[in-house]
């Protein structure tokens, strides 16, 4: 039972990053045929497209961070051993975790300023402030995904590989 909340909870995020990756698309769809055939754009669309963009990324962000789904490039995977790329990617996992610390700091301090500011988007009137600390904590949950990922690496790698396989989507 634990193990399938386990799973729910780690692929809720991609499946609302899904979610909203499809609402962008008819989003789009309908924008583009009311603009183009009716003469009629939907009003707001691009700011709500742009919002939706924000939510695909900073959604997944964590998952893809500890679940190791980046894109990369194996060139010298073959020569190296198992041993030495568990210890590279921990290194890479936790190193790039640190560096997100600047553009986390980054985006903290802007959002508080558009928060204290009170603005908001010209056609939705949403808050620019909390899209920015939404985006703040995605990049945060980011971060320590990458970060846990590097500690696991080196302390308990065979754990993460079983964790890894149970929570694969199926």
């Amino acid at each position: 039972m634990s193990l399938r909340i386990l799973r729910f909870a780690a692929n809720l995020p991609l499946r609302l990053a899904a979610i909203m990756l499809f609402l962008m698309m008819v989003l789009t769809f309908v924008d583009v045929i009311g603009r183009s055939a009716l003469s009629a754009p939907i009003p707001g669309a691009a700011e709500l497209t742009a919002i939706l963009l924000a939510a695909v990324v900073f959604l997944a962000l964590p998952a893809t961070g500890i679940l190791d789904r980046h894109i990369s490039v194996d060139l010298i995977d073959g020569v190296l051993s198992d041993r030495v790329k568990r210890l590279r990617d921990a290194v890479i996992n936790i190193g790039f975790a640190i560096a997100l610390y600047w553009p986390i700091q980054a985006a903290w301090t802007n959002a508080t300023r558009t928060l204290g500011y009170g603005e908001v988007t010209l056609y939705l009137g949403l808050s620019v402030g909390a899209i920015g600390m939404a985006i703040t904590v995605g990049l945060a949950a980011g971060a320590m995904s990458l970060l846990l990922r590097g500690i696991a690496l080196l302390a308990f790698p065979d754990v993460l590989m079983r964790m890894e396989r149970s929570l694969s989507p199926n």
